[in-house]
């Protein structure tokens, strides 16, 4: 996928989202957003950070994931702690590299904080995975095509409506070959992240 046309599904997400906040609908009592499986869609632009970088790479992660019912709840006054799982398909154009694409797929479980109205929660999640990258020759690249991942995020979701929500944060991922080469350069990635989520 063409870096421009990338950047341009990051906008038309952060576009989305900003008109998706309509006035909220109202949720049944007892009905729990986190109760319901969820669908997420989430568009990041990250850029490679920690390392002084060799290259100056950047990525457009799409990522198409499946949240579970909550597994967990901890009530905290008058909100809710829960935790779920979450499985993600991993679509990554790099818009910066010698490499162009990195297919994967992560796993990991996701903690999240409900207010009161259950219509807004804090997120936080980490997990790990593995995947494709179409690695080359060119010093500094990664060292082969197969990789492992790791990734943490947080953010905040906003349920405008009973069943859709938009979220906005910021996503960190790790990819490497776990020393498979030599060098194994690895990437260390940050940047914001944007989303929409619908409950079924």
């Amino acid at each position: 996928m063409h870096a421009l046309t990338s950047a341009r599904l990051f906008v038309l997400t952060a576009c989305v989202c900003l008109g998706s906040c309509a006035p909220p609908t109202t949720r049944l009592p007892g009905d729990h957003p986190a109760d319901r499986w969820t669908a997420d869609y989430e568009s990041a632009a990250i850029w490679r950070v920690i390392h002084p970088p060799v290259i100056p790479y950047m990525l457009l992660p799409q990522m198409f994931a499946l949240r579970t019912p909550q597994h967990a709840r901890i009530t905290i006054g008058d909100n809710d702690l829960t935790m779920r799982s979450r499985f993600s398909l991993l679509v990554e154009p790099i818009a910066r590299g010698p490499e162009s694409m990195y297919f994967g797929f992560s796993a990991g479980p996701s903690l999240e904080y409900w207010l009161a109205d259950h219509q807004t929660c804090w997120y936080a999640g980490a997990g790990g995975g593995f995947g494709l990258i179409d690695s080359t020759s060119v010093p500094g690249g990664q060292g082969q095509d197969f990789t492992l991942n790791w990734y943490a995020t947080s953010g905040l979701r906003y349920y405008p409506k009973t069943d859709l929500a938009v979220n906005a944060g910021v996503f960190f991922q790790h990819m490497s070959n776990g020393g498979a080469t030599d060098p194994n350069p690895g990437l260390n990635c940050l940047g914001p992240v944007l989303g929409l989520s619908w409950h079924f």
